[in-house]
């Protein structure tokens, strides 16, 4: 927490290392000069048993389906069973429901309530975070986020990748704007740039048959 958070806002929100003021942060200690009992987890826990804990998680989704709803529209998206409990555990020590080592218990049978209910549901069920930092993201997952967060630029792309995959017709006019063969497609003719004789014998035979020439 800074000793003057205000000062940030002042400067314009500037992130230059010469306006970091080295002195502009807290103390040691400083945050046991609070008030005690300020925040929920300066309190002791409201529970102290773990499976009260898994109970309590539990008995609120079940007993609320709006909840459980929630629930089921993350597990049928993909969401890992990971970050849903790890969100729980936190949540439940912020707000005082338990503390941290309560917090760390409950994970693995949580995580066991909600791999159960995504294959009850016939979800596809995803376990683990994926802290691969070199796989790489597919273009579904592209389409996907931008179909859900931003899609007038996903109907940009689509605009674009129509224009470009629909073939420009040849017409007279475009035919004659082409111009004279370059140097490069006459050298590759001619046998200059890597062309197989047999090959350069084949074009050209099709350019005379028709006339071009």
């Amino acid at each position: 927490m800074l000793l003057n958070p205000k000062k940030t806002q002042q400067s314009g929100g500037s992130h230059n290392v010469e306006d970091i003021d080295p002195f502009d942060a807290p103390v040691p200690g400083q945050s046991l000069t609070d008030e005690p009992g300020k925040w929920p987890w300066d309190k002791p826990p409201i529970m102290s048993d773990p499976d009260d804990a898994v109970e309590y998680v539990v008995q609120k989704i079940e007993d609320n389906q709006d909840t459980k709803d929630d629930i089921d529209k993350f597990l049928m998206a993909g969401t890992p069973v990971e970050s849903i409990v790890n969100t729980i555990a936190f949540t439940g020590f912020a707000e005082g429901m338990w503390n941290p080592d309560i917090a760390e218990i409950i994970k693995f049978p949580l995580s066991a309530y909600f791999a159960t209910r995504a294959i009850d549901q016939g979800y596809p069920l995803v376990m683990f975070n994926n802290d691969n930092p070199d796989e790489d993201v597919t273009d579904a997952q592209v389409i996907d986020t931008l179909r859900e967060n931003n899609p007038q630029a996903l109907e940009t792309v689509q605009q674009l990748i129509t224009d470009v995959n629909t073939p420009t017709p040849i017409t007279e006019q475009s035919f004659l704007d082409a111009g004279p063969l370059m140097s490069e497609d006459m050298a590759m003719l001619e046998g200059e740039v890597g062309v197989p004789e047999e090959e350069q014998d084949m074009v050209m035979a099709d350019i005379n048959e028709g006339g071009m020439i």
